[in-house]
């Protein structure tokens, strides 16, 4: 069972429709999603194709980015990949969370708060929801991601990751 108590009004939406798509009785597909269903939500949601290679690495390859987290980032990492679109321990800690989604088959959701070189930060929640064309293997992921940040310089001052000075989660929970 997830437990769904950190979970924001954004997030148990999103979950709620994931699941009411058929995610309590196995994985929906992509094409199970239709945008016009959460239409105030679709600033703060992407898709992510999930590619793994004959040697069996798993990539992910952002495939759509809503507009809210293309703001929030100052650039648009639509069909970039997440190894090139963010380094180091950010990335990899990025990439783990997608991972855990795609291997456990099942919604995460985690809590971080990122500290820049400048002192700004901000406080990321993420829920990562598996997608499958078959039922069974995860081939996309739906997430969501809500931002705060008591600096308010959304919009006029992007939060680059490459200006990532640290990357503390301080939360994770998976069905």
């Amino acid at each position: 069972m997830f437990d769904r108590s950190h979970l924001g009004a954004e997030h148990l939406s999103l979950l709620d429709y994931w699941q009411g798509l058929g995610g309590t009785k196995g994985i929906p597909s992509r094409s199970a999603v239709n945008p016009m269903d959460v239409p105030r939500l679709l600033k703060n949601i992407g898709l992510i194709d999930v590619v793994t290679d004959i040697a069996g690495l798993t990539r992910f390859r952002y495939r759509l980015i809503g507009t809210r987290i293309n703001h929030i980032y100052g650039s648009d990492f639509t069909n970039r990949w997440v190894h090139e679109s963010k380094t180091g321990a950010h990335g990899e800690f990025v990439a783990q969370l997608y991972l855990d989604a795609v291997t456990r088959a099942v919604p995460v959701f985690s809590r971080t708060m990122i500290t820049y070189g400048d002192q700004r930060e901000l406080q990321t929640d993420r829920l990562v929801l598996p997608l499958s064309g078959d039922g069974k293997t995860v081939d996309m992921l739906l997430f969501s991601n809500l931002f705060r940040s008591e600096n308010l310089t959304f919009g006029l001052k992007p939060f680059r990751f490459e200006d990532i000075a640290e990357v503390e989660e301080s939360l994770r929970i998976a069905a």
